[in-house]
């Protein structure tokens, strides 16, 4: 006790000394034993064992600890590895703790990993304690592949390649991986296999490619993690087209070349040359140059030497294009003229009529009818009548009793399409004498032709149609030009349609055949030289019939293998008369009193 504690001594005091005594005797001995387990080597103390749990490929912090307290830091050590993971170093947390991070295996089929630690002091190092960590495996998602519903490839031209790329994606977990495979002619860029783990995707390159125009379907299918049919579809699209799909040719009033156009479209990027097959019945160019991304034209024509109706084909090919276009030709209309310019009557003035007759033909191919008229005094045994197609028809003309003279008129015929007329003379001389009767006035309608009056036109003038210089015609290969005189025709042609060696022109002849029916016959012309000039080809016509109808087609070959290559046809000029016999001429009066002459002297003859 402090010495400058005064001291009482009451009952209560005792009772404290006594305590205090017998604490202090309790310190004592505390301390005592104390020294005794410090005198004899003391432990440090034991760690705390624990088990943690983690995920696969995680980290987790792992607290260090021991039981008890200490006044000093305590220093924790690891005295074992963890045999799955990883530890990082360990950390002081404070004066009696720590820890260390433990990092967990992404793979793996162990469920659990240890390691070991414990503490050291000034006393020594404790006995280890365990730390268990347990992998947590995260839920299995299942494997869903996300595949095209359908594949739908660009249009391409026949030997052209078509890609499309199929895209698989991985939405679910795990890993989706398989094969695909296409029917030809479908294939696969590169390799077909595909490995898509969870949340990932693979593109697969599929390809068509065909030299068969049209659409054609497939499926592709995949095996594997799981087993899919996708359909495909791919078009080939025709780099040529033709239109129309059926020809009709025809022919224009009044002519015999029936027509039509086949029209080629180019819809590839390269030139094509198309190879034209015609039938037999037509006319037609034997190739045709279609240029990248446009048209060409085809002019097909029907043989003008075949008027009747029929139905042929035209055949077109390059490389692996194919086409066929039906070609109906209808039947050429009626075409009619009259043969000849002038019909010539010649009789006596009140005696029995005098008679004539015209031919009217029709070069057409389908009948005509044809209604007729004519102005008194000439008369016609019908008004209506049928000239058959390639045929003719006559056509009788009277002139009744009339005074002496010269009558001209015109006979018109029309119809079908049709206005044509022909010049009719008629001359009737006196009975008795040359000198010409008195009788009354012509009828209306009727020139009478007296010894003032002069023909309407000059003997050698031309019909309206007739070519009067040389002009370019259409014709069946692009334009013809011709030319003609009394006996003599020239004809031009472009020198493209060829000239060989055998090429001659040919003359239509009708005749009649069997059953009436007419015949048509084609005579090679015989004056006829064929020369080619430049870009040109001429040919002279020699030795022809004035005033005269030709129908004539340019041809090589012989029996079936004959072709074709126009048919056209011209007038060739009228005769110019060598005497122009008016009524006040000499050559005219003189032969009249010859006739009178003669006449008389019969019937005196005759009564004597």
């Amino acid at each position: 006790m402090p010495a400058d504690l005064p001291v009482r001594y009451t009952g209560n005091s005792c009772v404290r000394i006594i305590i205090l005594t017998i604490l202090a005797a309790l310190a004592g001995l505390s301390a005592s034993a104390q020294n005794r387990r410090d005198a004899g080597g003391a432990a440090p103390p034991p760690v705390v064992s624990q088990i943690v749990v983690v995920k696969r490929g995680e980290k987790v912090s792992v607290p260090l600890a021991s039981h008890g307290t200490r006044s000093g830091r305590l220093e924790f050590l690891i005295r074992s590895l963890p045999a799955q993971g990883r530890l990082s170093a360990v950390t002081s947390t404070g004066l009696n703790g720590a820890t260390v991070i433990y990092t967990a295996p992404s793979r793996g089929t162990a469920s659990e990993d240890r390691f070991t630690y414990a503490v050291r002091t000034a006393e020594g190092v404790s006995a280890p304690g365990l730390v268990t960590v347990k992998f947590l495996d995260p839920p299995v998602i299942a494997t869903r592949l996300k595949v095209p519903g359908e594949l739908d490839f660009p249009p391409v031209f026949p030997g052209q390649r078509s890609v499309v790329e199929m895209e698989l994606i991985n939405e679910g977990g795990g890993m989706a991986e398989g094969e695909v495979s296409v029917p030809a002619p479908w294939g696969i860029e590169g390799i077909a296999l595909f490995r898509v783990s969870g949340g990932q995707r693979a593109t697969i390159k599929i390809f068509f490619e065909s030299e068969r125009a049209g659409v054609s379907n497939g499926e592709a299918t995949l095996t594997g993690t799981m087993r899919k049919r996708i359909p495909l579809r791919a078009v080939v699209e025709e780099g040529l087209a033709v239109t129309p799909p059926q020809l009709k040719l025809t022919a224009q009033s009044g002519s015999q070349t029936r027509t039509g156009t086949i029209q080629i479209s180019n819809r590839s990027h390269e030139d094509a040359t198309v190879v034209v097959a015609g039938g037999p019945r037509l006319i037609t160019d034997h190739s045709v140059q279609v240029p990248a991304r446009g048209t060409a034209a085809i002019p097909v024509f029907a043989d003008a030497g075949d008027s009747a109706a029929f139905e042929e084909t035209v055949k077109l090919s390059s490389g692996h294009w194919t086409a066929t276009v039906p070609v109906r030709a209808t039947a050429v209309g009626a075409i009619v003229k009259f043969a000849g310019e002038r019909v010539s009557i010649a009789g006596m003035a009140g005696g029995i009529s005098a008679s004539g007759s015209a031919t009217i033909e029709n070069s057409g191919g389908e009948p005509a009818t044809v209604q007729l008229d004519i102005d008194p005094p000439f008369e016609l045994d019908t008004r209506v009548i049928t000239v058959p197609g390639r045929g003719s028809k006559e056509i009788p003309i009277r002139a009744p009793r009339a005074a002496p003279g010269v009558y001209r008129t015109s006979l018109r015929a029309m119809g079908e399409g049709t206005a044509e007329q022909l010049e009719v003379t008629a001359e009737l001389t006196s009975q008795a004498s040359a000198e010409a009767p008195k009788s009354d006035a012509p009828p209306p309608e009727t020139e009478k032709i007296d010894a003032d009056s002069e023909a309407s036109e000059p003997a050698d003038a031309l019909p309206p149609w007739m070519p009067r210089t040389f002009q370019e015609i259409p014709n069946a290969m692009g334009k013809l030009a011709r030319r003609s005189g009394e006996d003599s025709a020239t004809l031009e042609w472009p020198a493209s349609l060829g000239v060989p060696a055998d090429a001659r022109l040919e003359e239509r002849v009708l005749s009649p055949g069997q059953d009436d029916q007419l015949q048509i016959d084609w005579v090679p012309l015989a004056h006829v030289r064929i020369a080619a000039e430049g870009d040109r080809v001429t040919a002279e016509l020699q030795g022809l019939k004035p005033g005269w109808f030709y129908t004539v087609r340019a041809v090589s070959g012989q029996g079936a293998d004959v072709t074709t290559f126009f048919t056209t046809d011209f007038w060739t000029r009228p005769k110019k008369p060598l005497l122009d016999v008016g009524w006040r001429s000499p050559a005219l009066t003189l032969a009249l009193a010859v006739l009178a002459y003669s006449i008389w002297r019969t019937r005196r003859a005759a009564k004597s």
